[in-house]
């Protein structure tokens, strides 16, 4: 060994090289060093920083291998003299990637400033950096294991802080399903903004998708908007995201850029170019196309077409048009018809302004766009305006629209069906076809032309002119459209279409909500979500029923109507009846039980879940009761610390009526008893998996601290929502906690004072 063996990492040179690679020298000059952080570090060693190029090989968890020789790895100035204990050990095995399966034995001593074994001195150092390798090992084979899925990564993606396991972890997310990953993008997006290590790690991932998904891309994007600060420069992480994402870079390819602002698609006027009305001008003898822009021109009747010139066959677009923004200007249009509606005066003119914008959409339809709230598998067809309804608010104006949609394979690549008002293609509405490269010569004589048409004509005057067959309530018009069955609807509806004739005809509800930040909203979906996981993963028969939401910006989005549903409160206005007598009129004999089974079921879940999230603003126009039986939380608005208007006035653990308990059968009903139990075991599992409950909030909480729902403070919301899972009591004083929960929420003066200021101030019974 040479004399300067303090510059020196001693190794052995009996280990077998991996992937055919050559003994390295002891003399070796190399200027690249490996990432050996998750060795390195636990030995005291830091290694000085390394200026990587923006396209690197990921070497995360390449430190496993540090059993191969590998010399002149420069000490850092707080450790340097670092040397290693000889290591023998022809166990280790590497797979294509350089990550080892084998424990990692190095033995290197903080300690230890002399190439020799350990003496019995520093044997105690010896023994806790072997046990941190071999935890270390452990880590690594729990994420190769079946066990590790996509709730665990999130965990300890947020947790770790070795940039070599945040690495390893994002190249992990690969192997999920997109659908998993899916569920946790909202912490995927905040980690990327907030976070530069996390960022790092999951950003190849992010831009794989990207480029695989057109749907994918838009939704980082809208969640890029909610969640960064457009006020900040644009040169941060996340600025660079959306930017890059909205100049569709990962569609088109670098040579290929479109000429989009980064933020205009999200947030103004867009001004993507598109291929219509060109005109060639000569300047300076130099032929300009310049093209007219009717992308967002409702009038035009193209509002949403980009003019894309390449044929129906081919799987990737060449002409260059901008994929994103038809889609991006159909959201942009609901969510200003959403601003617009709550600068009308009165409710009538709110419908009236509702009905005529809708009809004006329509002229751009159909169109290569999509309802995002579900899969990217279907072009929407025609928005009918009298389906559509103005939500009772009484501050905004959310309205709710029933779309007609044709289901493809794929929205960008499948060919759009005709629109029916070109006539010359479309021989009957029952049998309506598909747009083919060449348009299909009519092979009808005039006078069934003339009678096709004024049966078409006839169907479109219809269908603007749909009424609820329902009771309607003149103040409150979406009441009848929410209660109305949805197979009655889908019917009614289908049969006064014009595509009605369509096999692969389908309506989709969504509601636009604009006004309010959606944030908090899509929390507490996922909360219920995972709830709702855990529940069934134990077997516990608790029923919660969450909704998706899509957040557009911090004051804008989409949500999932609740269908079948009638809240207490038009109960209540409606039949003039008690909510037991309406349930037991609703349900016949042979249906009553199951509905009652169902009550019990799903007010137990949602008494739980108010508990634990504290979920406030529960008055009986947020509850709603399905066609099954079953009891349906509304409006998350109010969730951990938050409460309307800040004054903390429900305080009770959860909303439960003495008409609630009537239903279930009365106190002493086995009904009631089953209720408490549900409670109870509900609870015990849900303290077995505290911990991916805790890092669902943890992640949004920490790059979202200034949500209402964290304002009491990091260490005040989380260390309340984790005492709420009562980790320190037994089952039997768990029985007992539930009991007093059950008897204090029946009891509770301010649950009916509350209602009370909802009656006396908006008329809410």
């Amino acid at each position: 060994m040479h004399e300067n063996a303090s510059t020196k990492v001693a190794v052995t040179t009996s280990v077998t090289p991996v992937h055919g690679r050559p003994e390295f020298s002891k003399h070796r000059n190399s200027n690249h060093q490996r990432n050996l952080s998750l060795d390195f570090r636990s030995m005291g060693i830091v290694l000085p920083t390394i200026n990587h190029p923006s396209h690197h090989r990921n070497r995360s968890l390449d430190s496993v291998l540090t059993k191969i020789p590998e010399v002149d790895v420069i000490p850092s100035p707080e450790c340097p003299e670092p040397i290693c204990a000889p290591i023998s050990d022809p166990n280790i095995h590497s797979d294509d990637s350089g990550i080892g399966s084998s424990e990692m034995a190095s033995s290197c001593s903080r300690e230890s400033l002399s190439c020799s074994e350990p003496s019995p001195s520093k044997q105690g150092s010896y023994d806790a950096q072997t046990f941190d390798k071999v935890s270390k090992s452990f880590l690594l084979r729990l994420i190769e294991s079946k066990l590790f899925d996509m709730p665990m990564a999130i965990m300890y993606l947020f947790n770790s802080k070795e940039p070599g396991v945040q690495r390893y972890i994002g190249d992990k997310l690969f192997s999920f399903d997109d659908n998993s990953v899916d569920f946790f993008l909202p912490q995927l997006i905040s980690m990327y903004i907030q976070m530069d290590d996390i960022a790092e790690a999951i950003d190849p991932y992010l831009v794989h998708r990207c480029r695989k998904s057109c749907d994918f891309s838009i939704k980082c994007a809208w969640l890029l908007n909610a969640f960064h600060d457009l006020n900040a420069e644009s040169k941060s992480r996340g600025g660079q995201l959306i930017s890059t994402i909205l100049n569709e870079h990962y569609k088109q390819g670098p040579s290929e850029p479109t000429s989009v602002d980064s933020f205009n698609l999200l947030t103004k006027k867009t001004h993507c170019r598109s291929r219509s009305d060109s005109s060639m001008v000569n300047l300076n003898g130099i032929q300009i196309v310049r093209e007219r822009n009717f992308l967002g021109d409702l009038s035009s009747g193209m509002a949403f077409d980009n003019r894309c010139s390449c044929t129906e066959q081919i799987a990737e677009c060449r002409c260059g048009a901008p994929r994103m923004c038809s889609e991006v200007e159909f959201i942009k249009c609901l969510t200003t018809l959403g601003r617009d509606l709550a600068k009308q005066s009165t409710r009538e003119a709110r419908t009236t302004y509702l009905y005529s914008q809708l009809s004006l959409i329509n002229k751009n339809l159909p169109a290569k766009v999509w309802i995002p709230l579900y899969n990217c598998n279907h072009h929407i067809l025609s928005i009918p305006p009298r389906v559509a309804a103005v939500l009772n608010s009484k501050d905004k104006a959310p309205f709710i629209i029933y779309v007609e949609v044709a289901e493809v394979e794929d929205a960008e690549r499948s060919p759009l069906t005709t629109r029916v008002s070109n006539l010359r293609q479309t021989r009957s509405e029952e049998n309506l076809t598909r747009c083919e490269s060449q348009d299909p010569k009519p092979e009808i004589n005039n006078q069934n032309m003339f009678i096709v048409a004024g049966d078409i004509r006839r169907r479109l005057t219809v269908s603007t002119d749909i009424k609820s067959s329902s009771p309607t309530d003149p103040e409150d018009p979406s009441a009848a459209a929410l209660k109305e069955l949805w197979s009655e609807k889908e019917k009614r509806v289908r049969e006064k279409s014009p595509y009605g004739g369509l096999a692969n005809w389908k309506l989709l509800p969504v509601i636009v909500k604009t006004g309010d930040d959606l944030r908090q909203e899509l929390l507490a979906s996922q909360l219920l979500l995972t709830l709702h996981s855990i529940w069934m993963s134990e077997l516990v028969p608790l029923k919660v029923f969450p909704y998706k939401i899509l957040c557009l910006s911090n004051d804008a989005g989409l949500i999932e109507p609740v269908l079948n549903t009638i809240s207490l409160h038009q109960i209540k206005k409606q039949n003039k009846n008690s909510l037991s007598m309406y349930f037991e009129e609703e349900f016949k004999e042979n249906t009553l039980v199951e509905a009652r089974q169902n009550f019990i079921e799903s007010c137990a879940a949602y008494s739980l879940v108010c508990y634990l999230i504290q979920v406030k603003d529960r008055h009986n126009g947020n509850i709603l009761l399905d066609n099954q039986g079953n009891l349906i939380h509304i409006d998350f608005g109010f969730i951990l610390s938050a409460s309307p208007k800040n004054l903390g006035f429900e305080s009770s653990p959860f909303k439960l009526t003495s008409e609630m308990v009537d239903v279930m059968g009365g106190l002493d009903s086995d009904g009631f008893k089953y209720f408490k139990l549900l409670i109870l075991r509900g609870l015990i599992a849900s303290r077995k998996h505290m911990d991916r409950v805790l890092s669902v909030v943890q992640i949004m909480q920490s790059a979202n601290s200034q949500l209402p729902c964290f304002r009491a403070g990091a260490t005040a919301v989380i260390g309340s929502l984790k005492c709420r899972f009562h980790l320190n009591l037994t089952e039997s004083q768990l029985i007992s906690l539930v009991d007093n929960m059950v008897e204090s929420s029946l009891h509770s003066i301010t649950t009916k004072l509350y209602d009370g200021f909802q009656y006396y101030t908006n008329g809410i019974l």
